[in-house]
Order: C-alpha cells, then structure tokens, then sequence
C-alpha cells in the first residue's frame, strides 16, 4: 500500500496539522487581494449602514447557534472584531447582520452581495483565489475520520473500500478522489455527499456510511462522547483556513487584516482558541502550527 500522506504535511499525535514553516509562510502570502473593478465591499458597507456577516449555524467550533439564538464560534468571533474595526473606521452607525451560509451557499451569497464576509472554516486554494479573495489565514487544519467507537477502523489503511460521508461543498471529495486515483487504498472507497454535519453524523449512526470525514476540530467537537465515536488520523493533507472576501475590496480586506493580526499580537486569538478548542472546548491543545500562525500573522505595529 502507497503512504497516505507527505511528509512535509504530518500531523500530530491526535492527528492536527503540525506543518512546517516555509509551508505555512507560502500560504500565508497566497492572500493578497487579486484586482477588480468592483465596488469596493467598504463602500458598500458605508453606503447601505449594514455589514452583512456570513456565519455557520451548525459547524462548531468555528461557528454555532446556542440554545439561546446567539451565533458563536472561533470564526463568528472574529467576524465580530471585523465588524466592530469596520464600525469604528464608519463612525460608528453601522449594523451587524448575521446571515447563515453552508458549504454550497457561501461562495455564491458573497459574489451576489448578500454577505460582505464568510466567517466559518474556509480553506484556501487555487480554484477560490479565482472567483473570490481571503483575508490572512486565521486557522491551519487538516482533515480526519470520525467512526463509532466500536469501529473496527484504526488507521487510515482500514478506509480501503468503505463508504465515507463528506459534507457536500468541502474539499473531501477532491481529497479522496485524488487517493482512489493514485491507489492510496487497497480498495477504492466511495464518498457520499451531505450537506450538513449533522445528516452526515446520523448517517454514521444508522450505518448508511462507515466514516465521516470532515475538517478535524469540527469532528472532535461532534465525537466529544468518546464512549460513542472515535477520531482516526488520516494525516493526508494540510490548510491554512481563510475569511472569504469579494474581489476589488482592498480598504475592507485592509480592515479585515489588521484584525486578525491585532488579534494575534494582542493575544486574544489564543483566548478564542482556548474558549472554543482548549480548555472551554474539547481540550485540543495548541499545535505547533497554530502557534507558528500567530507568530506569522503578530505584525509589529
């Protein structure tokens, strides 16, 4: 059987991304804004008195619905500091809207002006950088399996022939695609699209699939009951995550930037990491890669 995974993208002994760091440093670069002739989204912002906020409903820790209304999240967050920045540079009359999104849905509602920005679990990549732009990096991850417990699938190898879930929109299917195309499996394994966790998650429970793949933090917040489910490593690949931005939005990306820098620098990432992945979460301790993030995105001032 072929390796499963690079070397340069190995991941930690619970399985998260612990990259190296000239990867990570070429990704961060791959942010910068492309050019477009577009209104630009802080114009936009200051003429309509509203930031529209892409968030996740149902894909904690990066974004959330409590049993209270209130949205929240590790990204939700974040796009909250975004529209306070924003609201101060406007004068301060500037409405935050929250607009829920998925997978399928946040790249189409930007480009139509429905959100000024996704704040959720988006990963970077090529095929994006042509239709929409990123802020910096906010997150590095990496994708992972969640099983029952009582499943008898410990590594990655044990995934030769099964029918894993994916959630639709994601960058799974490509992932699997690309192993059953270099015979990575013994047996190629087939992939069944969601469009939420949570069908997906009951589709595991019911047996109609044999994994559940999706970004690694989401999958350990859903397998918090470890007498129920168990996360296998797959270490098959490495991402920095990203805010989405509409192209031609130079002073709002600016915005959105220096934010998540200040963040870093101020130490206020680590406290919303903790809040949503450590101690407040499901004690996911800080990778190596997570901390050469905040290093990277600490800018002097």
């Amino acid at each position: 059987m072929r390796e499963a995974t690079s070397e340069t993208h190995s991941a930690d002994r619970r399985g998260f991304l612990s990259a190296g760091a000239a990867s990570l440093a070429t990704l961060l670069a791959a942010s910068a804004a492309r050019a477009d002739t577009s209104e630009d989204t802080l114009d936009r912002i200051k003429s309509s008195g509203v930031f529209n906020l892409g968030i996740r409903e149902a894909a904690p820790p990066y974004g959330f619905k409590d049993a209270n209304g209130q949205y929240l999240g590790f990204a939700t967050d974040i796009g909250k500091a975004i529209h306070d920045a924003v609201n101060k540079e406007l004068g301060g009359a500037i409405k935050l809207n929250y607009v829920a999104v998925t997978s399928q849905t946040r790249i189409p509602l930007l480009q139509n002006g429905a959100i000024d920005l996704e704040a959720g679990a988006t990963v970077m990549t090529i095929g994006r950088s042509k239709v929409v732009d990123f802020s910096i990096p906010h997150f590095v991850t990496s994708t992972s399996a969640l099983v029952l417990a009582a499943s008898p699938i410990k590594d990655v190898a044990d995934l030769a022939g099964k029918r894993i879930g994916i959630p639709q929109g994601g960058l799974e299917a490509a992932l699997f695609r690309s192993a059953n195309e270099s015979g990575t499996f013994a047996t190629a394994v087939k992939t069944i699209g969601f469009p939420d966790h949570s069908q997906g998650i009951t589709a595991l429970q019911t047996g109609t699939v044999d994994v559940y793949s999706s970004d690694e933090p989401i999958l350990y917040d859903i397998g918090r009951d470890r007498s129920q489910f168990r996360v296998v490593p797959m270490k098959m690949n490495a991402a920095t995550q990203t805010l989405l931005i509409r192209p031609g939005s130079s002073k709002f990306k600016r915005i959105a930037d220096q934010t998540i820098a200040q963040l870093c620098s101020s130490g206020e990432w680590e406290k919303l990491y903790q809040r949503y992945f450590g101690e407040g979460g499901f004690k996911m301790p800080l990778p190596e890669a997570g901390k050469f993030l905040v290093q990277m995105n600490s800018w002097p001032a």
